[in-house]
């Protein structure tokens, strides 16, 4: 994403024209961060929505050391999770996009691959992921797929390190269960 100062300097003086062309440059890589979070596009942009408006916001704050597409990303994973703590108790999915999700899920050892592995399609692993208990989801995508560390998901969650770390062996125990159960893996699972 290629943002130049010109453009921030122009959103900064709460130019309308620029405003819109920074919200048409972040659209795409920012939706697909809420899209993780989300089950569905509306949501996915709602969520946009508040990020890009606390981004405008605090634009002028923005300081020349701090990497845009960074900050960006922070401030719109930052509403995803108060977004997750708000909506907790609601039943929620993880939307994965790619194909390139199952390697995290199942990453390809020396033994040979499975027949059944090739057949597991994303919206199995969707499907398997909403059936975890919401703090070991949250937890788990905020590891693997996003790639804090368990320090950093207490502090996010207000939970401690070692709870932190229950939680991803838990999500990672029931995935493994489910993947065996129910699509006949025979190999090793490593999650």
């Amino acid at each position: 994403m290629e943002v130049s100062q010109k453009i921030i300097k122009s959103c900064v003086k709460n130019d309308r024209m620029a405003q819109q062309e920074l919200y048409k440059l972040c659209y795409g890589p920012l939706l697909s961060i809420c899209m993780r979070y989300k089950h569905n596009k509306e949501d996915g942009v709602a969520i946009l929505n508040d990020a890009f408006l606390k981004i405008l916001t605090n634009l002028k704050d923005l300081g020349n050391d701090v990497p845009f597409e960074a900050w960006i990303k922070r401030i719109t994973i930052n509403c995803c999770i108060n977004d997750y703590r708000k909506n907790k108790n609601k039943p929620k999915l993880i939307n994965v996009e790619s194909e390139s999700f199952l390697d995290i899920l199942l990453p390809i050892d020396d033994e040979e691959i499975d027949e059944a592995d090739q057949g597991i399609s994303i919206q199995k692993l969707r499907t398997l992921l909403a059936e975890l208990p919401n703090s070991s989801q949250e937890v788990f995508q905020l590891y693997i797929l996003e790639g804090y560390n368990h320090a950093e998901i207490g502090g996010i969650l207000n939970i401690s390190e070692g709870t932190s770390k229950w939680h991803l062996n838990n999500a990672r125990k029931i995935l493994r269960t489910k993947l065996k159960e129910r699509f006949n893996i025979t190999r090793k699972v490593a999650l």
